[in-house]
């Protein structure tokens, strides 16, 4: 059977083999092969002479570490820190609660002329009244105990009991009828002062004594606001000789919308009610908040209430967790339950996760170009959704790739580097004579070396129907290219003329090396690698005997053929597993061998 290798496998057996190198000796600048630093590039040179400056540092304080004992005051100082964090992370959830206790002082009522065509006259304002036109006159005058204001010229009007409009048209319908080509303008001089009493779930309740354009809101704020256990739903105003008014703050908290909020008389009480129905909105939801619900209302009511759902939340499928029995059990609801689904006390609802981003799908399909995925996306799915290929398209080259593998390639390759400058830092005679030249082809090789983050998956249409497990899930930034169909292979590396040759069926691996001018002096014949254009890797065998026990490597249009150079064995370091980074360097998709030819 052909062995094959992905480019991550080889690139893990890299870090592994590598990492395992065994520090023999501590080293010395003056024990490097001054010919072996001199061939060195000078970021290189630089990594490993700091390399070897820190070795010797830390070999000669061994002995004058500091103590790792932590101080026992700062651990208590960390610890009471964390949990007064905690205390502050652990408030109350309410949406709305905590808004009483962030009104700013522009919100409080202040005993000035602030007020609104809706502002209820009553005994203790004042009102001054401007008169232009045959008598130029100003008046202030005052609401009576009566209710009743006294003007000269007009007489006595009852205005206790109206709005501000509606008494400023009863005076200026008296004026005219009293006097003719006369214009009116009546202002609030003054305001009173209202005794009002709030009592219920709030934090203070008392008899609170306020300016007369006070409404609920702003005495739910002098007394603190609203405690964990009260309502928003169903705050009851008392009024004498009125039918109790019920109100609910959620439009005014929600919309801003203050119309239906009443304004207060002296005499007023407010009471705070229990809330009766709270449920979480969890994960998923604009706003993440206990919600209180009335007892007709539905999920639909919830999500309105939190906001909407966010982007990235499923819309048909939600979890609602609920306490019975005394333990948790959960359920399921789809879309079709929404509007009837009744919530209890305390339950908890979240939404499906569905990860919105975004594929990035170029080459030969009918609409290359930027197209939203959620997270039931797959690869067939893409290709659907671009239009699907075009003649011209070779499926067998397509290349995907993808942010996490580049990172953990970067990841890989860094270790790789890092832990080859140590071995030579701690052991200088392996720099030495030829070995000294391998390694200094490797270190420049693996420096050089730019991850591509390529995932090996499959393209070909018939075989994503066929199998599921070929059709993987997308993942956000992942960026597909389907290439033109190529005629040519490719040989890089250590011939005698690279580049690419015309494909003809049936040639074998060394048929295309001899046409590129066959092997030079410096190949490796014992490591020869082919890529296919979907980017499998495989190692062959040119001499030796695992050259008649191993299977004929198959080439394909587009592959590609790397000779390595023979760098000669050093002691520690695994050869195989440092070339893989310079190797997976020619894993290219077929674009890119094709901007290479050109």
């Amino acid at each position: 059977m052909k062995t094959t290798y992905s480019i991550k496998l080889i690139i893990l057996c890299s870090l592994f083999s590598v990492y395992n190198i065994e520090s023999q000796s501590a080293g010395n600048l003056s024990e490097l092969d001054q010919d072996f630093l001199n061939s060195l590039p000078d970021s290189v040179q630089a990594d490993l002479m700091s390399e070897m400056k820190q070795d010797k540092n830390n070999n000669k304080n061994l002995q004058s570490r500091p103590s790792s004992r932590l101080s026992k005051y700062e651990t208590i100082n960390n610890w009471e820190k964390f949990k007064a964090q905690q205390a502050l992370d652990n408030n109350s959830e309410r949406y709305g609660l905590k808004l009483f206790s962030s009104m700013q002082s522009s919100f409080m009522p202040l005993n000035e002329p602030n007020f609104g065509n809706n502002y209820i006259i009553d005994y203790g304002d004042s009102l001054t009244i401007n008169t232009f036109g045959s008598k130029n006159l100003s008046y202030i005058v005052e609401v009576k105990r009566d209710g009743n204001i006294f003007i000269d010229g007009v007489g006595s009007l009852m205005v206790a009991g109206l709005n501000f409009e509606q008494a400023t048209d009863l005076i200026t319908k008296k004026y005219q009828m009293s006097f003719i080509g006369l214009d009116v303008v009546v202002n609030l001089a003054s305001i009173r002062d209202i005794n009002i009493l709030v009592t219920g779930n709030v934090l203070f309740p008392g008899i609170y004594t306020l300016s007369g354009n006070s409404n609920i809101l702003q005495a739910l704020n002098i007394v603190g606001g609203i405690n964990d256990n009260g309502t928003l739903r169903n705050i009851t105003l008392k009024r004498n000789n009125q039918d109790d008014q019920n109100i609910d703050l959620y439009e005014a908290l929600l919309l801003g919308n203050i119309e239906n909020i009443p304004f207060l008389m002296s005499g007023d009480s407010i009471h705070v009610g229990p809330a009766i129905s709270l449920v979480r909105a969890g994960y998923g939801f604009n706003n993440t908040a206990i919600f209180e619900l009335k007892h007709n209302e539905t999920l639909d009511d919830l999500i309105k209430y939190a906001g909407g759902l966010k982007n990235e939340s499923g819309k048909e499928l939600f979890k609602v967790v609920r306490f019975e029995n005394n333990e948790f059990i959960s359920y399921e609801i789809n879309s079709n339950d929404f509007s009837s689904f009744k919530f209890l006390n305390l339950d908890s609802i979240y939404a499906e996760k569905e990860a919105i981003g975004t594929v990035h799908i170029t080459g030969n399909v009918k609409y290359p170009g930027k197209y939203s995925i959620s997270s039931s996306d797959r690869m067939l799915d893409i290709i659907n959704r671009s239009g699907g290929y075009i003649d011209t398209a070779y499926s067998f080259g397509g290349s995907l790739i993808r942010k996490s593998a580049k990172e953990l390639e970067t990841i890989f390759s860094d270790k790789s580097y890092r832990n080859l400058i140590t071995f030579i830092a701690s052991n200088p005679s392996a720099a030495l004579g030829n070995s000294g030249s391998g390694l200094s082809f490797l270190l420049s090789e693996i420096q050089a070396y730019k991850p591509l983050g390529r995932v090996i998956v499959e393209f070909n249409e018939s075989k994503l129907k066929e199998n599921m497990q070929d059709n993987i899930y997308l993942a956000d930034g992942d960026q597909i290219h389907i290439p033109s169909y190529s005629s040519n292979v490719f040989i890089f590396g250590e011939v005698g003329n690279p580049g690419s040759v015309l494909f003809k069926e049936g040639e074998t691996m060394l048929d295309y090396i001899n046409r590129s001018g066959g092997l030079t002096k410096y190949s490796s014949k014992d490591s020869v690698f082919i890529v296919s254009p979907n980017g499998e890797t495989e190692r062959a065998h040119i001499g030796g005997l695992k050259k008649y026990l191993t299977e004929e490597s198959e080439i394909y249009p587009g592959s590609v053929i790397y000779v390595p150079r023979h760098i000669g064995k050093v002691e520690g370091v695994n050869y195989y597993a440092t070339i893989a980074p310079i190797f997976s360097s020619l894993a290219l998709s077929i674009a890119s061998l094709n901007s290479i030819k050109n």
